[in-house]
């Protein structure tokens, strides 16, 4: 497979990438907004929920679906890295881990801050919005400043030394997906790292056992196999609007569809819906081949809103939940009874300042990371090819 041999074409599709993971982080953000404020928009919090969450205009506010596209997403580019990298595993993981991890820590010292100033504004706004959702954050006694510290640079990530994390992700309840992306991006690393021999194999095996354990990781190893084939030349069979409307049917469901429309003797894997099923992975799939295959959805997602919102995507997944369960709730307290006016205006706002602090995130945190990592794999190289041969 040549992947260093990439047409203009081909890159210029990484621009729409881009963007298809800022239409979804944003997808990600309304969802959550709804779980805040309009918990009858979603599934999980509301049986049945409004109608239109049953319906294929359910994708916009279907935040678990859009995340099994991020995950697709980091499956294609991660392997598309590892491939290309001329860097030895052991630098390969701790670096990847680093580009999650430091940026996370930010966001939950970030969330720590807010939720110190406002500790019981979710719980105010659960007293008249009750919402099963606003249990999922820390309230009253904020853990302190090195809880924090530890939950971003390690609870985040599953890794609990010595017992000291404190339980879930109570800074920031977005953070669940941490965990898996980082566990499958450096699988895919190992994957491409380790290319023959026993270790080889044993890499194999316990991915296999993970997808099993975890179904969600199918994700990851659909977006490897669309790298291969589309640098393959063996990805380009159009039929892109095809893939796309079968991917949004597949898609929109969310919890509890099938037991509301009669499907609930299917098998578990195969059941619309599910988070843990097969569904999801294969229907963001379907739109990650869509978006390579179709022009018209290239110039789309190329486009200058969705390059934006694509270049502050990670920081905008990570900033815009603690302003929800602190300084919008409050705010909603205070627009009380709330109108369909002026929920719209709360939303445009609580839009407006994510995007905000994405923006600054992007250029205070986020690319300086990646800047530091770029210096110091060059760094890496330049003293190993200037080492004397002995």
């Amino acid at each position: 497979m040549n992947v260093n041999g990439v047409s203009a074409g081909s890159q210029k599709r990484f621009i729409s990438l881009d963007g298809l993971r800022g239409v979804a982080a944003l997808i990600v953000v309304c969802h959550h907004f709804c779980c805040a404020f309009l918990p009858k928009l979603v599934p999980d919090l509301a049986n049945p929920p409004y109608w239109l969450a049953d319906t294929p205009l359910g994708i916009l506010i279907n935040g678990p679906f859009s995340v099994s596209v991020f995950f697709v997403l980091s499956g294609f580019v991660v392997a598309r890295a590892a491939v290309k990298s001329r860097d030895p595993l052991y630098l390969n993981i701790p670096f990847r881990y680093l580009r999650l991890a430091l940026p996370v820590t930010v966001s939950v010292i970030f969330a720590w801050g807010l939720l110190t100033m406002m500790p019981d504004a979710a719980t105010r706004l659960n007293d008249v919005l009750p919402n099963v959702w606003l249990s999922d954050t820390f309230q009253h006694q904020i853990p302190g400043f090195f809880a924090a510290l530890y939950n971003g640079f390690f609870g985040a990530f599953g890794i609990n030394l010595f017992h000291l994390n404190p339980a879930g992700n109570g800074f920031n309840n977005a953070l669940w997906t941490m965990r898996v992306e980082a566990e499958g991006s450096i699988a895919i690393y190992m994957f491409y790292g380790v290319k023959k021999g026993w270790l080889h194999w044993t890499v194999l095996v316990l991915i296999g056992l993970q997808t099993i354990r975890r179904p969600i990781f199918l994700a990851f190893i659909f977006g490897a196999i669309m790298m291969e084939q589309w640098y393959a030349g063996k990805l380009r069979y159009g039929y892109a609007l095809v893939a796309l409307l079968a991917g949004i049917l597949m898609g929109f469901p969310s919890s509890g569809f099938a037991a509301r429309f009669g499907m609930g003797r299917l098998p578990h894997l195969i059941m619309p819906g599910v988070r843990d099923g097969l569904i999801a992975p294969i229907a963001a799939a379907l739109i990650l081949y869509a978006v390579l295959n179709s022009a018209l959805l290239d110039r789309m997602l190329s486009s200058t809103v969705p390059n934006f919102l694509g270049c502050v995507s990670f920081p905008l997944y990570l900033v815009h939940v603690p302003l929800l369960y602190t300084v919008f709730a409050v705010l909603y307290l205070r627009i009380r009874p709330a109108s369909h006016l002026s929920l719209i205006a709360l939303f445009l706002c609580f839009i407006a300042i994510s995007l905000l602090l994405a923006w600054a995130g992007e250029a205070g945190v986020d690319r300086p990371v990646l800047d530091w990592i770029s210096w110091s794999k060059k760094k890496f190289r330049s003293n190993r090819d200037s080492a004397p041969i002995h």
